[in-house]
């Protein structure tokens, strides 16, 4: 104990004010908040290497040990009232240079230092219950088995909750012309993974479009059916980013009356082609149960055999159609009053090349389709932060005072000078597939503004790869390549090396 003398006395008072100010926030308070200094909390996560892992990603896609690095620490805040497509943070996403690294020669990473943004509470996979939603498909056990196109990871992102266990929606696996091995295996792999599935033999009379509608019987015959609300049809690369915002949706939609739902294709030119308006199955079509029992007590697979163009005999539906979501299609019109309840949300996605201009407009979809095919993109990594922040920040927005956009989980970009454009308009980096094609997805995308490509005013860094690592806590790679000349003028020559950014996203 300090001897009771003045002296004594006002060393105290001094010590004891130098710690309020240097520990407490402040006097408001309201916490100050360093760019420069991490707290505690803030240290990496217990059993989790973040070198090691950097590196085994890095040289997966063969990108050299000598970078230029970055990371920051996303300390998410989930009390907003609604999930906006763009919120503006006001600080800095870099506050400090990126930073010349050689993976080979460091035994630590850069730190990250915390930034915090506010966001709307969504539900994590682990929360949803899906039991309401029973799916079919149908694919062969190729595509079902080779890397390339294989959904097995995508459909552990949306079926399950996530740790090996249902989430409850039921799942219909058609496999045409599988063995009875090939359907044991296809089942055993989806029951390791915790998904609810029911694998059949497809009907090897049917061709393609007869298969797709005989998903119809399937879903609606399934033993589950009295416990499930909607019947929905999808393609092999259908993916469900936000399943509880989905089932949401479909609420407004009264499980008890005759619904068909789904979405068009972006196109507007197909849709003034094929002079109808129907449900593209890649965005999914969701029935009602009494809509699926009309399809499956009208004649819509009856047909005859006629010559085909090679001269051998093809069976040819009376309702005229080569596709299955058109022949699904002119069944319902022709068998009964029920037309297309349009779910914009739900996409199609019929476009091809860079894909940029859709990711990064902030809007939630429902669904996404062609991501192994017309375009690519690893959506079952972009899915991964849903872990943390909950699906509704899954391509959420954050523009930071120092013109860089996140787009979470798939691309962070930076505008060195300015943004000076609306970002509510989506950018025109679409393939030019009709002589006025932004006039052809204006329906879909809105009125689109310039591209940035190869003008020195954008550059960004893709999503590579992401984990979770813990509760709540998950961590992205992204990286923009040296030789990627989107990012840089004509004629201009590009950075040395290949730019690396981490962010872990965490409460």
């Amino acid at each position: 104990m300090l001897p009771r003398t003045p002296v004594y006395r006002w060393l105290g008072v001094a010590f004891f004010i130098t710690l309020v100010f240097f520990f407490h926030p402040n006097l408001s308070g309201t916490a100050i908040i360093s760019d420069s200094l991490a707290p505690a909390s803030y240290a990496p996560v217990p059993g989790h290497d973040d070198l090691t892992w950097v590196k085994e990603v890095l040289k997966n896609y063969s990108i050299g040990s000598e970078v230029t690095y970055a990371s920051r620490i996303i300390k998410y805040i989930p009390d907003q009232p609604e999930r906006k497509s763009i919120t503006e943070i006001d600080h800095e996403l870099i506050p400090q240079q990126f930073q010349d690294v050689n993976m080979k020669r460091i035994s630590t990473l850069p730190a990250g230092t915390p930034v915090e943004v506010h966001l709307k509470k969504s539900m994590r996979p682990d929360d949803v219950d899906a039991s309401a939603l029973i799916f079919g498909v149908s694919t062969t056990y190729e595509r079902f088995s080779s890397p390339e196109t294989s959904p097995v990871g995508e459909w552990r992102r949306w079926l399950t909750d996530g740790q090996g266990h249902s989430n409850g929606a039921g799942l219909v696996l058609q496999l045409y012309n599988a063995t009875d091995e090939e359907v044991g295996s296809a089942t055993a792999t989806l029951i390791s993974v915790g998904i609810n599935v029911t694998v059949v033999h497809a009907n090897p009379k049917l061709d393609m479009p007869g298969r797709y509608v005989a998903l119809v019987d399937l879903v609606y015959n399934h033993p589950s059916r009295d416990s499930r609300k909607y019947f929905a049809l999808i393609d092999d690369d259908t993916f469900f980013p936000a399943l509880a915002e989905l089932q949401r949706t479909l609420s407004r939609y009264n499980p008890a009356k005759t619904y068909y739902i789904g979405t068009f294709t972006e196109r507007g030119e197909w849709l003034l082609r094929d002079h109808a308006a129907f449900g593209f199955g890649g965005g999914g079509i969701f029935l009602t149960a009494s809509m699926a029992k009309k399809i499956v007590e009208a004649p819509c697979l009856e047909g005859a055999k006629v010559p085909g163009p090679d001269g051998t005999e093809i069976w040819k539906y009376n309702l005229n159609a080569d596709q299955g979501d058109r022949l699904l299609f002119n069944c319902i019109t022709n068998y009964t009053d029920i037309r297309l309840s349009y779910l914009p949300r739900l996409h199609q996605i019929d476009q091809f090349g860079d894909l940029s201009g859709f990711y990064e407009n902030g809007d939630q979809p429902l669904s996404l389709h062609h991501y192994k095919s017309w375009h690519h993109f690893n959506v079952e990594k972009m899915h991964v932060v849903a872990d943390a922040c909950g699906e509704d920040c899954v391509l959420q927005r954050f523009q930071f005072k120092d013109n860089y956009i996140i787009s979470n989980g798939y691309s962070v970009a930076h505008y060195p000078q300015g943004i000076d454009f609306d970002p509510l308009q989506a950018e025109d980096t679409f393939e030019n597939f009709a002589p006025i094609h932004d006039v052809d997805l204006a329906y879909s995308m809105g009125a689109q503004r310039p591209c940035l490509s190869f003008t020195g005013k954008k550059a960004s860094w893709q999503l590579l790869d992401s984990r979770a690592e813990g509760p709540g806590t998950v961590r992205q790679i992204y990286v923009k390549h040296r030789s990627d000349p989107k990012y840089f003028k004509k004629g201009e020559d590009g950075p040395k090396d290949d730019s690396v950014l981490v962010l872990l996203w965490t409460p």
